[in-house]
């Protein structure tokens, strides 16, 4: 082999050894998470001392991504607004931070820490026509790993990661929440504003809607399984107020084409049971099943 020939090689040996390091290094790529909501169950009827029917029930916003969901949220003092970005997991384990629209309000009702407006939203419909006849009166939410929802996803931690400690208190100036993939955020029928006020609505079948992320402020990998719903019966006899269960909509990992705007009277497809079971007559006390 000449010197020329010699050379040539040995500067195309060099320069795949140059490219190669390069080509093996690929772009980290973003772990997603995606909300969702669990069937919504306890739907209890309460009467309030001043006369008041409140339709009670525990919803639960649910995590299937690939990766955790989770907001970090600065200020500068305690009389400034927070800057809540997103931070997304990325897959060579890093993360980025993503600016948002998402706005923090305090929660003064006995929780005493920082929620996430509108982070669900809770809706009663006809039945018959879709119409709107009540809204949830919960507006913000604190999130974090309360209850397991399906540990079997990838990526799932056997044990809860996120907690309250760090949703802050009124003089925080950083706070952050957080749901870890296969881990639910339940907020039970008992807590303060967990209801929809039913003190006008008439007897008849009604859709109650829960939705994740309904104004679409956090990147997610799907939008499509964010609505969860139960069709209803509210029936009024002898000075009492029962709500019975006619069928169950979607849940996070079984969504379907439905968008549980309701319009119809039978109820729409579900994969509940169907079975009609009475959840019970209230006035305040323990819904059943939670003595």
């Amino acid at each position: 082999m000449s010197r020329r020939h010699w050379a040539s090689a040995a500067a195309v040996v060099l320069a795949s050894a140059l490219v190669a390091p390069a080509q093996a290094a690929a772009e980290p790529t973003p772990q997603h998470a995606d909300l969702g909501m669990a069937h919504l169950s306890d739907l209890y009827v309460a009467t309030t001392t001043d006369g008041r029917e409140l339709l009670r029930f525990s919803a639960m916003i649910v995590n299937v991504g690939s990766g955790p969901f989770e907001i970090v949220a600065s200020r500068a003092d305690q009389l400034s607004s927070f800057d809540v970005m997103q931070r997304i997991s990325q897959s060579d384990g890093s993360t980025t931070d993503v600016p948002t629209d998402a706005e923090l309000v305090y929660g003064g009702d006995g929780h005493d820490h920082w929620h996430v407006r509108d982070l669900e939203n809770y809706e009663l419909l006809r039945l018959d026509n879709g119409v709107k006849v009540g809204t949830g009166a919960k507006s913000g939410f604190c999130f974090f790993d309360t209850d397991p929802y399906e540990l079997s996803l990838p990526g799932a931690p056997s044990d809860p990661v996120y907690s309250h400690e760090t949703c802050g208190h009124l003089d925080s100036l950083d706070v952050s929440m957080g749901l870890s993939i296969g881990w639910g955020d339940e907020y039970p029928w008992n807590l303060p504003d967990q209801y929809i006020e039913i003190t006008s609505v008439d007897n008849g079948k009604y859709r109650l809607r829960a939705t994740a992320d309904q104004g679409e402020l956090f990147t997610e990998a799907s939008e499509s399984n964010n609505v969860t719903w139960v069709d209803i019966r509210l029936s009024r006899r002898g000075g009492k107020t029962s709500v019975k269960i006619l069928d169950y909509g979607p849940d996070a990992l079984s969504s379907g084409d439905d968008d549980g705007s309701g319009g119809d009277d039978g109820g729409g497809p579900g994969n509940g049971n169907g079975n009609g079971n009475d959840n019970g007559v209230g006035n305040g006390g323990t819904p059943p099943g939670h003595e």
